[in-house]
């Protein structure tokens, strides 16, 4: 599980950075950055969920875009 302001885990050789933000509506919104890091180039992707995907906390959608990421990834893979 990811802990901390600052929160990122590895995954299939990609770092999926956790950045979900609270939308004006003052809900979380899930969203990560892909980094990909290959023969000395660095891919960054954001990657956010559907607007109508809401979380009432950071953590639950940190959590969320987390396992998203982790499925994108997975279906390239």
């Amino acid at each position: 599980m990811l802990t901390g302001i600052e929160q990122s885990t590895d995954h299939r050789g990609r770092t999926i950075e956790a950045q979900s933000y609270l939308s004006d509506g003052g809900e979380w919104r899930p969203k990560v950055l892909l980094v990909t890091r290959e023969g000395g180039s660095v891919w960054i992707l954001p990657v956010v969920a559907h607007v109508d995907i809401t979380f009432a906390s950071e953590r639950e959608a940190n959590a969320y875009a987390v396992e998203m990421a982790k499925k994108w990834i997975d279906k390239r893979s």
